[in-house]
């Protein structure tokens, strides 16, 4: 089996060390409006300038030649899929004794750093209210969902925690995940591993996850420096937000959906989706891109570029898995 599946309690895998219960709910104290009052140690939630997510505007992007392709090592890991209660949580597995499956991003917009990969996160929306989950909008467009590999910087910091409030200290590549007819390969294990992370606490281990497979088949993407979404919010992140979406069906996205904040059955669900944070300004941050916007009168890059940046539908352009 792909997957070697079993449960320990108490694990301890946090995002953040935290004193405080946070939400993404609003409507409760502790959502997104009241981070940055809670604890002294999340001030930036309320008072950052640099502040994640954002809307991306096409209008405003960049052109920046000298961005390179990013290049995520492609290699199997184990790694562990936690709910934190606030999050889907896939911690990655960096300890020593597995120092030969490092998952390394040697190439990206903070080049000549080099960055390990140490989670990845999933932002939801839900599919029978219809609201969407993606944190980062397109042109004031959101989407089903949004996945978040976080790496740290592995040439200035010893760890993540280390380096998650430190200048450089993290690497962010946002990936939106839309519905389409078949699940991307790798999220389709996750999916099927996320139905034993129903509860608050539980936790699956993964085997042979292999990051690199989440990618969307394209090297375009848009850069921006920006912070943590989740608290305390520390403006130390270089965003890479990629220019093609993967894919998921209803029925996978739906296993997603039926993830519980609470630790034990309800008699009222409380659902983790949706999850996200709101936007943030962008605050005339630069927003740069590898993507030549001046060829977007050319009949050939119609399909390929502009359209495909904002993720709007496009009638001749098929599913890439």
């Amino acid at each position: 089996m792909i997957f070697l599946l079993f449960y320990v309690i108490g694990i301890h895998i946090p995002l953040i060390k935290s004193d405080y219960p946070w939400t993404f709910d609003n409507d409760l104290f502790g959502g997104p409006d009241f981070w940055g009052l809670v604890s002294k140690h999340w001030k930036l939630c309320a008072s950052g300038q640099m502040q994640s997510p954002i809307n991306i505007d096409p209008n405003t992007l960049l052109f920046d030649g000298n961005l390179p392709s990013i290049h995520l090592e492609s290699i199997q890991v184990d790694a562990i899929l936690k709910n934190t209660g606030q999050l889907p949580v896939i911690n990655i597995n960096n300890s020593q004794a597995n120092s030969m499956k490092f998952v390394n991003i040697s190439r990206s917009p903070s080049s000549p750093y080099n960055y390990r990969l140490q989670k990845i996160i999933f932002h939801t929306g839900r599919l029978e209210t219809g609201e969407k989950g993606s944190e980062h909008t397109i042109d004031r467009t959101r989407f089903p969902g949004e996945l978040q590999m976080l790496a740290f910087n592995s040439d200035l910091y010893d760890n993540f925690t280390d380096a998650l409030s430190k200048p450089r200290g993290i690497l962010a590549i946002s990936i939106i995940v839309d519905i389409g007819k078949h699940t991307n390969s790798e999220l389709r294990k996750l999916s099927v591993a996320s139905q034993s992370i129903i509860y608050k606490g539980q936790f699956v281990r993964l085997r042979k996850l292999n990051p690199s497979g989440l990618l969307p088949k394209t090297i375009n993407y848009v850069t921006y420096e920006g912070s943590l979404t989740f608290p305390g919010c520390y403006e130390t992140v270089t965003w890479v937000v990629m220019n093609n979406p993967i894919y998921i069906t209803k029925e996978d996205f739906e296993i997603w959906n039926s993830i519980l904040q609470t630790d034990s059955k309800q008699s009222n669900p409380v659902y983790m989706s949706p999850n996200y944070r709101p936007l943030k300004p962008v605050n005339k941050r630069l927003l740069r891109t590898n993507i030549r916007l001046s060829t977007i009168d050319s009949e050939i890059c119609k399909g390929s570029t502009f359209p495909d940046i904002s993720y709007k539908s496009n009638p001749r352009r098929k599913e890439k898995h």
